[in-house]
């Protein structure tokens, strides 16, 4: 404590020995005293050389001056330093620690993500290729019921055709044959027909006397015949049709009546056996619906059933009909050519000698002159034929009962037999029809009960496809979510860090700047040696007649160096200028970004240097930092110019080689989402409403620009006065910035 307190008294008395020296010996009075003409004394030589040792001690209590001020301001600045390369190694780390574990849980998520994408990935393809073999399969089976179905129509309708047929083909021949007989017998009676009347021709013509009663028996005898026969045929048709629609009827009575009571027990059963189904698969509008659905299907099939059948009734009627209608037409024609032949052949085989007669007879009565001879003959033959005809008459009849007894019975027999098979076919073809709709039904259904557990099934998965797009989209919408948020974080991490790097630029700007002056100062400073070893060789060989060129020399080189100090200083209000600026808009953007205002960059100025008072942490002329930056400050070694040692060199610089101040550009504002950052709890800094006061007087105060100053030559005599001067006019010019303590702290991110 006690070198300190000697050092800190030397520093505060050295300045006011300088003033005293000043006050006593002016730079008007030295520049008078050069300038007035006068003869040179040994006083005046004495006084001068006085002066000189009285400058050399000005040049040297400056000198240790600027020492200690860049001694305390080198201390400042490691110190500031050490705080701020300390500060941004924890912050480092943190960010370090922050991005990891960031990127850990991002890499986490992201796997998540691609894990869950993957897995519904494959269940949609799973389900894809489930659901094509599930349409690729129905879509079989409905061509294979297809096929079968076409199959299975295609060979009942060949089987009902072939039973038609064969059935068509029995009835044709059994009719066939019924025909045959009747036409025999139709044949007979005709014969027979023939021959009575012939017969009675043949007595009317013989027997004059009996002609009318014979002419009224005959026509009794032939009506009462064909009256018979035509009421036999009638009665023989009429028993025969209402017998097969009897028995028609009754058959399709009965295959009615057990359809009805087959298709009742099958319906319930069907019925019974689908509402114990649906009672365990489907609810109950299901099952009003399927009910419903069932009876309309069921009315549909059995009015479809029902009038399939009366259109195939009608139809088979209509064409029976048909047939029987033409080929009795055909067999009328038939029998007509046939009796006709047949007739003609009689009468040629019997009677062709009776045909001449007749022909004579007809001749006779045709003529007038032949009838009595004809009469006689005709007379004989007629009573012959009559005894003929009297003996076969007999014969025929009994041959004829005979024969209508056999037939009678054979007859009946071929009926009952044709009418059993044909009851038995036609009980067959019911059974198989009855049994083809059957099954049919029974198929309907079941495809109907496969048509509705596929209904459920597709809408249960359409319900599932529902929930697992809601799932998607609602997992997309988070995972969009967390990452907006890590394109937020990473987006402050890259602001952070340009703004770290530009903040590093600067402070290597602000070095390079600082080396150069520090360069220009050695070299100021050889000059001034360099002038000071001049003054010292002229002060032996100095005469009157030197004085004036020394003088004027001095003079010269004391204004160039003061233009250029001017200049140098110009240059670095310029500079200052441009950082404060620089320094508002990076905390005027911060604070309109919401983040904190940053520490001071390690390259930048002390504005102790210029002047300025040290405030309440700061320290000045090498004495340890004040407060909490006090206590944190601990001395390492770093690297850097901190200290180096100027050299010592003679060069001077160019004058275009002075860097230019760098342009700060005001960063785009990038829109932020807005979420509460986790924050470290630190301790409030408290900032006295003074040092507030100053700051923005002199953060006003620094943006005005300096004019530039013209450079003259300036003895090297009086520079270090010159300096002096200047430093001091510039103190009383411009206000002397404050340095503004390290107050933020970096956030780290989280």
């Amino acid at each position: 404590m006690g070198v300190s307190e000697s050092q800190n008294s030397d520093d505060a008395d050295a300045p006011d020995k300088g003033r005293g020296t000043t006050d006593r010996v002016t730079l008007a009075s030295l520049r008078s005293q050069f300038t007035s003409a006068g003869a040179p004394t040994l006083d005046e030589a004495l006084g001068t050389r006085a002066r000189f040792r009285q400058e050399e001690r000005l040049r040297a209590d400056l000198r240790r001056e600027r020492r200690l001020r860049q001694q305390a301001i080198t201390e400042r600045v490691n110190a500031m330093k050490a705080n701020i390369a300390q500060d941004l190694a924890v912050q480092h780390e943190l960010t370090l620690d922050a991005l990891e574990n960031e990127l850990r849980s991002d890499m986490e998520a992201e796997l998540e993500t691609m894990q869950r994408d993957a897995l519904a990935a494959e269940e949609a393809r799973v389900r894809q290729e489930l659901d094509l073999r599930l349409e690729r399969q129905i879509q079989s089976i409905h061509d294979q019921h297809g096929v079968e179905q076409h199959q299975r129509l295609e060979e009942r309708k060949a089987e009902i055709k072939a039973t038609i047929e064969a059935q068509l083909h029995e009835e044709y021949d059994r009719r066939l044959d019924l025909q045959k007989e009747r036409l025999r017998l139709e044949y007979n009676q005709t014969l027979q027909h023939r021959l009575r009347e012939i017969e009675a021709n043949l007595e009317a013509e013989m027997e004059q006397r009996f002609a009318a009663m014979e002419d009224k028996e005959i026509g009794r005898l032939e009506e009462g015949h064909k009256a018979l026969l035509a009421e036999r045929e009638e009665q023989l048709r009429r028993g025969i049709r209402t017998r097969l629609e009897q028995q028609l009827r009754q058959r399709l009575k009965q295959r009615e009546a057990r359809l009805k009571v087959e298709f009742e027990r099958r319906s319930l059963r069907l019925e019974e056996d689908i509402a114990q189904q649906l009672q365990v698969d489907i609810e109950e509008q299901l099952r009003r619906e399927t009910g419903e659905l069932e009876e309309r299907m069921r009315e549909d099939v059995e009015l479809a059933i029902a009038k399939r059948r009366d259109e195939l009734r009608g139809q088979i009627e209509s064409q029976l009909n048909e047939q029987q209608a033409a080929r009795l037409a055909e067999r009328k024609a038939r029998l007509k050519a046939k009796y006709d032949l047949t007739f003609a052949k009689a009468v040629e085989d019997i009677s062709k000698s009776l045909q001449a007669e007749i022909e004579a007879e007809l001749e006779h009565r045709k003529e007038n002159e032949f009838s009595s001879y004809r009469h006689s003959r005709e007379a004989e033959i007629q009573n012959r034929l009559s005894r003929y005809r009297y003996e076969r008459e007999a014969e025929l009849r009994e041959q004829l009962e005979t024969q209508y007894s056999v037939n009678k019975q054979d007859w009946t027999e071929r009926l009952d037999l044709e009418f059993q098979s044909r009851e038995a076919a036609a009980r067959k073809a019911i059974m198989s029809e009855v049994d083809a709709q059957l099954r049919n039904e029974r198929l309907t259904h079941e495809t109907d009960l496969d048509l509705l557990k596929e209904e459920t099934a597709l809408e249960l998965e359409v319900e599932m496809e529902e929930r697992l797009q809601a799932f998607k989209a609602r997992k997309e919408e988070e995972v969009a979510t967390q990452l907006e948020r890590q394109l937020d974080k990473r987006e402050e991490i890259m602001r952070n860090k340009a703004l770290i790097d530009v903040r590093k630029r600067e402070a290597q700007i602000r070095a390079e700047i600082e080396g150069q002056l520090g360069l220009k100062r050695a070299e100021i400073r050889d000059r001034l040696k360099g002038l000071a070893e001049k003054m010292d060789s002229f002060k032996e060989m100095a005469e009157e007649k030197m004085r004036e060129a020394v003088s004027q020399q001095i003079q010269g080189e004391i204004d160039a160096d003061e233009g250029e100090l001017r200049s140098r200083e110009q240059e670095f209000s310029a500079l200052q200028s441009t950082d404060t600026r620089a320094e508002k808009r990076q905390k005027w953007m911060q604070s309109i970004s919401g983040q904190a205002p940053a520490a001071f960059g390690a390259g930048a100025m002390d504005p102790t240097a210029l002047g300025a008072r040290p405030d309440a942490l700061g320290a000045a002329a090498g004495r340890p930092l004040r407060g909490l930056m006090g206590q944190q400050v601990e001395e390492e070694p770093r690297l850097g110019l901190g200290n180096m040692r100027a050299p010592m060199t003679s060069a001077r610089p160019l004058a275009g080689q002075t860097q230019p101040a760098r342009t700060v550009r005001q960063p785009i504002a990038v829109p932020k989402p807005v979420r509460a950052v986790r924050q470290p709890i630190t301790e409030p800094a408290i900032v006295p409403q003074e040092e507030a006061a100053m700051e923005d007087v002199g953060e006003s105060m620094l943006e005005e620009v300096t004019e530039p100053v013209e450079v003259e030559p300036v003895e090297p005599s009086v520079e270090e006065d010159v300096l002096a001067e200047a430093e001091s006019e510039a103190t009383m010019t411009r206000p002397t910035a404050l340095l503004k303590p390290i107050r933020g702290t970096l956030q780290p991110l989280v």
